[in-house]
């Protein structure tokens, strides 16, 4: 996009890292503020090796941003806009959320906050994705450490509290662990709304409510459908509620009936006829 000019501006690495500003404006002919700002800061870590806040930037192209970062943080919406920006790591460092607005006319806050949250996770991390990998897998099928979950990993907590359906659709909601964690206006109205999930469906809204509070508390430690049985829970609790009671004994079933011999005419007694079903008995 810039080489031509850089080859008829540029005739050494020493007048590359004296350039202003307004030199690269002027001379590489850039207009774009944001392509602008990630040969500036390339340049300034050129410049200042060895007082590189996050070394592990240097790392992370914008092809890294647009078809890794922005699929884990639930917006694959925007992928057009981050890769016509250029926005690598060092740039993704730097915005604030007026230049999510103004540079790349992403306008939803609540997306704005998504993308914030996600910024400040890798910088917690310190921008060294093996680290975070590796708290990544730790969680991967246990409900813990919520703050690092992404995208997909919230969509596969969805599918184990019996949301199979509304999974997929967290895809462009820009959901992710960061948001459920430090985002405090995240609430089961936002996870509804991200879900399509009407008002009406109360009992559906309220069995929500009550897992992401369990989420939040960090006292769920549920495992992940992959080892999770596949009747459900709420098929379980229906199953457990008409399981007869087996330690009931078996023999009050015929008692009624041992007053009478066989073949005879004889009517049982009143008082041995308190009967109780057992499955066992007549299976």
């Amino acid at each position: 996009m810039y080489s031509k000019a850089c080859s008829e501006n540029v005739k050494s690495g020493k007048v590359l890292l004296s350039l202003s500003d307004n030199d690269i404006q002027t001379g590489f002919s850039m207009i774009n503020p944001l392509h602008k700002r990630k040969l500036r800061l390339a340049l300034e870590d050129v410049r200042q090796t060895d007082s590189v806040t996050y070394p592990c930037l240097a790392k992370l192209d914008h092809w890294w941003v647009v078809n890794e970062w922005l699929p884990s943080i639930g917006l694959n919406q925007y992928k057009g806009t981050f890769r016509e920006n250029l926005v690598d790591g060092r740039v993704l460092n730097s915005l604030t959320r007026k230049d999510i607005e103004r540079h790349l006319n992403i306008v939803d806050r609540s997306h704005q906050t998504s993308i914030s949250l996600g910024i400040e996770l890798l910088a917690k991390y310190s921008y060294d994705l093996e680290k975070l990998t590796v708290k990544r897998a730790g969680c991967q099928n246990i409900d813990r450490d919520v703050e690092v979950w992404t995208t997909g990993r919230c969509a596969e907590w969805l599918i184990s509290i019996d949301l199979k359906e509304h999974a997929n659709k967290l895809s462009y909601s820009g959901i992710h662990g960061a948001v459920i964690t430090q985002d405090k206006e995240f609430n089961v109205d936002v996870l509804a709304s991200a879900l399509l999930i009407p008002v009406q469906r109360k009992v559906l809204r309220r069995h929500m409510e009550q897992e992401i509070a369990v989420l939040k508390s960090g006292g769920s430690r549920r495992q992940t459908t992959q080892t999770k049985p596949k009747s459900g829970k709420f098929k379980d609790s229906l199953s457990r509620a008409f399981t007869p009671n087996r330690s009931e004994t078996p023999d009050h079933s015929l008692k009624a009936f041992k007053a009478a011999e066989p073949g005879s005419h004889c009517k049982p007694d009143p008082d041995t006829l308190s009967i109780k079903f057992d499955p066992e008995i007549y299976a």
